[in-house]
């Protein structure tokens, strides 16, 4: 009924529960003000995500039961966040890691526990993602059918330029790279990381940071979003790709 990292666990272990909130939890921010009843709200974020999964464990073809717990240990152990993915929903994944311990009660052939998977990011993730790709600069639409949270998209920038600027604008927000892009380089602005660097024709990459003119990097709504890429000077855009990641609380 899940998948880590890639590998069905499925046939070694029987899942008997899993605890995924409604929502995950909710930090607000808030001030008080001395004459004032309440609270000044300030923002809310979301926090990060613990998914508990009640699992049985039983012994499992040519594999002996403490065999199995071995194996499936080292499927387990990861030194950073993977896709997990439920059988339930299997077109998302949310990134997690196994924290705390992993208790196993041992019973002759089998045992019971519960895995607590750590989800930094709390959203999950569309495994086919929405991709909008257009020619040269303009305005264009950004029409997101998946998701039900804003998301920050990744956008390629396929041109040129050489003392000019090529930019992407949105109704709330704004940035414009002022660096060199030869032909064949790629821009790249990664709204989530908030970074942007350069992907020449050999994959290498150089920071794109230090010449841009902020960092207020787009995201994207639900629905319709209206994208701007534009140019100056003697600036060119062959191709912009803008890759959504689209997600869910």
């Amino acid at each position: 009924m899940i998948t880590y990292d890639g590998f069905d666990l499925s046939p070694y272990l029987l899942v008997r529960d899993i605890g995924r909130p409604l929502m995950p939890p909710q930090e607000i921010t808030s001030m008080s003000i001395a004459g004032r009843h309440g609270a000044y709200f300030l923002e809310k974020r979301h926090q990060s995500v613990v998914i508990p999964v009640e699992v049985v464990i039983f012994e499992h073809l040519d594999m002996s039961y403490f065999e199995l717990k071995r194996f499936l240990a080292g499927k387990l152990n990861k030194s950073e966040p993977k896709p997990l993915i439920f059988d339930d929903e299997p077109d998302k994944y949310i990134n997690a890691i196994i924290q705390d311990q992993t208790e196993i009660d041992d019973l002759i052939r089998a045992g019971q526990g519960t895995l607590n998977f750590f989800c930094p990011d709390p959203f999950y993730y569309a495994i086919e993602d929405e991709v909008f790709s257009f020619s040269g600069a303009g305005v264009y639409i950004v029409n997101r059918q998946k998701g039900n949270e804003y998301s920050e998209p990744l956008i390629e920038i396929q041109g040129t330029n050489s003392g000019g600027a090529i930019g992407v604008r949105t109704p709330f927000t704004s940035v414009r790279f002022s660096g060199t892009l030869q032909q064949g380089e790629t821009l790249v602005l990664d709204s989530q990381l908030v970074t942007a660097y350069i992907v020449d024709g050999y994959g290498n990459k150089r920071s794109a940071n230090q010449h841009l003119d902020s960092m207020d990097f787009p995201f994207l709504d639900i629905e319709e979003n209206e994208v701007e890429f534009f140019t100056e000077g003697n600036a060119t855009i062959q191709k912009a790709t803008v890759y959504a990641r689209s997600r869910w609380i």
